[in-house]
């Protein structure tokens, strides 16, 4: 009889370790922080939400652009937060995945030729082949950018972008280009740490540099 006990827990612990591992899946990525507001002259709190966001128009009044990426990361469930809450996380621990999608939205009636030669992020190119594409007229064009790892406490990515633009309205150009890509963010306030409608960084960046 208590072999045959031994023998259940036994199977119990492996079946609990099983499930762990298996549960080891990209999950999304939640952290806090504290920003001082110009604004208010406060200091606030923030819980960062696993997006990135960049939008801004590269070609003013012709060619909107805008950058989407997603933070990921394999573990098991609740292990960051325990390690996180002992003090015991390892520099590769704040290491995360991160894949990046790249919107083109052309703003007149002609079609644009956009070659998108490269882009970096954090001083890390994107794995994908420089490439020409050819925008329609009031329409969006979407391309996947790859994936790379970047430090998931970063609330500001460094983005640079190299492109030739050309179209029948626009003068052919040959640039680069630098934004910073913001994370999006809910506002946790004192009186309502649960609010139901969370503040998110602005869409719209034109801090280019």
């Amino acid at each position: 009889m208590t072999q045959q006990i031994q023998k259940f827990f036994s199977l119990l612990i492996i079946i609990i370790i099983g499930s762990l591992i298996s549960s080891c899946s990209s999950s999304s990525i939640h952290t806090r922080g504290t920003v001082f507001n110009p604004d208010t002259q406060e200091v606030e709190r923030h819980t960062y939400t696993p997006f990135y966001q960049l939008k801004t128009e590269i070609l003013p009044e012709n060619l909107q652009l805008s950058l989407l990426t997603q933070l990921h990361k394999k573990s098991i469930p609740g292990v960051y937060s325990i390690k996180e809450f002992t003090r015991r996380l390892l520099p590769n621990d704040y290491m995360a995945k991160s894949n990046t999608m790249l919107y083109l939205q052309n703003l007149t009636a002609q079609s644009i030729t956009f070659d998108l030669i490269s882009i970096s992020i954090e001083q890390k190119h994107l794995p994908f082949s420089a490439r020409s594409l050819t925008i329609p007229a009031n329409k969006t064009t979407s391309v996947p950018l790859g994936e790379i790892s970047i430090d998931l406490r970063l609330t500001t990515l460094n983005t640079r972008i190299e492109y030739i633009a050309d179209g029948s309205e626009i003068k052919k150009e040959h640039r680069e280009k630098e934004f910073d890509m913001l994370r999006n963010f809910q506002l946790i306030k004192e009186d309502d740490k649960d609010q139901k409608n969370p503040k998110t960084a602005q869409e719209d960046t034109t801090n280019q540099k």
